[in-house]
């Protein structure tokens, strides 16, 4: 059981064997109002004398404000209080206090939550802008209020975003604020559309990220830069199910848009290749290489790999493999979706050098495909390229070396 703050006092001051004379000099606070705290005579104390008392016996701040946050409802004292362990980072403190204020009956149950709202903006550190984000969440579902509940699970999501480990995790949680979304800002809502749709996308839950980018398009009157990555997503999932007519339409959407790059050579190529017109993509996908700089290419070299293998062009394909230091990047992609490109290029290398029966290079590449997945968090990926790594040492009749069983251990470590 946790001690009340007079009990905490108390203790405290014996194991120092001081009297209340003692910490009354050392405090500066009267020995009649330390009496009477630690009789439990006076439940709430002002933070400002608890404070006092309480670093004259060193007593842990973290303890102090653990202790005095159960005894209070004033709202301007959570406030400090709540602005303390934020600068502090003392993260379980922040679920407590903003908690506690805004179950406060002294405060309005609105303006309490414009607070929390207001600070988890103003918060540089994003774990603790994720916890308050959290602390809204659990409070608004508790109490009905879906007004607030959307906004804090949307700024959750934008949050959970930036972190490729959980990416898979983080759009499964983000899916939630569907069934609230209608009370976002309309600005809001457009962006948390197009963002899940791009992230279904790129998770390839096709039909998911088709029907999340439409709802965008439905309400977006504007051109705007996620509105012309909507319409690649929308581009890449019709590929995927062969509907190249539609793939079309949003392929000419992108071109004209104000926001539309280099990748519109690409994806050209791209719909030509689908088509079976290897040949003419081939030869649009080397133009695209020469004219594109060395952060774009990597994307355009895996649907070039694509082409070569189906036309039987493995002479270039080879040589597109040995020239990969003018195309891979030369730090590590911050955008999930180059990561993933990096990953689908370590795959076919893989899967090439092993059907030309370079095994050790082969392996290795296919290693390196499997830890950019897991990088992104794509935990059904990871799964099929070890399946893929397991599958070609059977049939290749290959022995696992203690080097690879390591790496396949080390990626296996906390992967769901």
């Amino acid at each position: 059981m946790s001690l009340s703050l007079g009990e905490l006092i108390s203790s405290h001051r014996s194991r120092r064997n001081l009297t209340l004379a003692d910490l009354s000099e050392l405090s500066g606070v009267s020995k009649s109002t330390i009496s009477l705290i630690e009789t439990g005579e006076t439940k709430r104390p002002s933070y400002t004398t608890w404070r006092k008392i309480a670093e004259a016996i060193d007593i842990a701040p973290s303890i102090i404000i653990n202790a005095f946050v159960d005894t209070t409802h004033h709202p301007k004292t959570l406030e400090l209080v709540l602005a303390e362990v934020i600068n502090e980072g003392w993260e379980a403190l922040v679920t407590k206090v903003a908690t506690r204020y805004l179950e406060s009956p002294k405060i309005d149950t609105f303006r309490a939550l414009d607070h929390i709202a207001s600070t988890a903006r103003d918060t540089e550190n994003k774990r603790i802008k994720r916890i308050l984000c959290d602390t809204i969440i659990s409070f608004a579902r508790s109490r009905g209020i879906p007004s607030y509940l959307a906004n804090a699970l949307y700024e959750r999501y934008l949050i959970e975003r930036d972190d490729f480990s959980r990416f898979e995790e983080t759009y499964r949680r983000g899916k939630e604020l569907l069934l609230y979304v209608e009370h976002l800002y309309v600005e809001d809502r457009i962006d948390y559309y197009y963002k899940m749709g791009v992230h279904a996308n790129i998770l390839d839950l096709h039909d998911e990220s088709i029907d999340l980018c439409r709802l965008g398009l439905r309400e977006d009157r504007s051109d705007n830069k996620p509105k012309a990555s909507a319409y690649i997503s929308l581009f890449n999932s019709c590929i995927y199910f062969g509907d190249f007519h539609v793939a079309d339409i949003y392929l000419k959407e992108y071109e004209n848009s104000e926001y539309a790059d280099f990748r519109k050579n690409h994806f050209r190529a791209t719909l030509l290749a689908k088509k079976g017109q290897h040949e003419d993509a081939i030869s649009l996908f080397n133009v695209c290489l020469n004219e594109t700089n060395r952060e774009g290419r990597i994307s355009i070299v895996v649907d070039l790999m694509e082409s070569y293998l189906e036309v039987g062009k493995t002479d270039d394909l080879m040589l597109l493999i040995e020239t990969e230091d003018q195309f891979l990047p030369e730090r590590m992609p911050q955008h999930p979706y180059r990561i993933k490109t990096l990953a689908q290029y370590y795959r076919r290398k893989a899967l090439c050098l092993i059907s030309m029966e370079r095994y050790d290079q082969g392996f290795h590449s296919l290693i390196e495909s499997i830890k950019y997945y897991k990088h992104i968090g794509i935990a059904t990926e990871v799964i099929e390229g070890i399946r893929l790594f397991l599958r070609h040492h059977r049939t290749n009749n290959k022995n696992l070396s203690f080097e690879h069983m390591e790496s396949i251990e080390n990626i296996c470590d906390n992967i769901l």
